[in-house]
């Protein structure tokens, strides 16, 4: 399926979320069919538009998680958009991810930090860091003041955007930082 036709069967928030997607992947320079984790799989838009773009995707959330974002049927979106077979769910923790060093190119968290416990969130950029390995990239997207603001009108109870550099005490990174239509875009690599 194309990128077209995913934005008419996942609707207006896919578009949003693809735009921003593509601000961080022109800046990323990715391989094609490169491994990459989705953290915080919702009802998939992040997944499926990086499956779209020729990426085999992890994705997942924590089992325990009883919020409004997480336990949706992410896997009938992706079947229906024809991406499937190119994505996987585990679920895991952030903060302690079950994974091996090295194991995918990019770990992606799209407004999923400020979700996370924020006695967490240090761990959950280390353990990102780690899986990645010393080429990888961790990319942070979150939510801008004006879309916050339209968050609001319909979650009044959504936390504020969460700021990654508070989080990178005592890691050796670079930060690249982007603007998208409707995040702050935070990408991370070791220095």
């Amino acid at each position: 399926m194309t990128m077209e036709a995913a934005k008419q069967h996942m609707g207006a928030m896919f578009e949003y979320i693809a735009a921003d997607g593509l601000v961080a992947l022109a800046a990323m320079g990715l391989p094609p069919g490169a491994k990459v984790l989705d953290v915080g799989t919702g009802v998939g838009n992040f997944a499926i538009f990086l499956a779209l773009q020729g990426f085999e995707v992890l994705t997942g959330e924590p089992d325990t998680d009883t919020s409004r974002y997480a336990r949706h049927d992410w896997a009938a979106n992706a079947h229906a958009v024809g991406v499937a077979k190119q994505i996987r769910f585990e679920a895991f923790n952030a903060s302690q991810m079950p994974f091996d060093p090295n194991t995918f190119v990019a770990v992606f968290f799209y407004g999923v930090l400020h979700h996370i416990d924020e006695a967490e969130r240090a761990a959950a950029l280390r353990e990102a860091l780690r899986v990645t390995g010393p080429n990888g990239a961790v990319v942070i997207f979150e939510p801008t003041q004006d879309t916050l603001r339209q968050i609001w009108s319909n979650d009044p109870g959504h936390p504020l955007a969460a700021s990654p550099a508070l989080y990178t005490a005592g890691l050796d990174v670079s930060e690249q930082k982007l603007t998208g239509q409707r995040m702050d875009i935070f990408i991370y690599r070791m220095a």
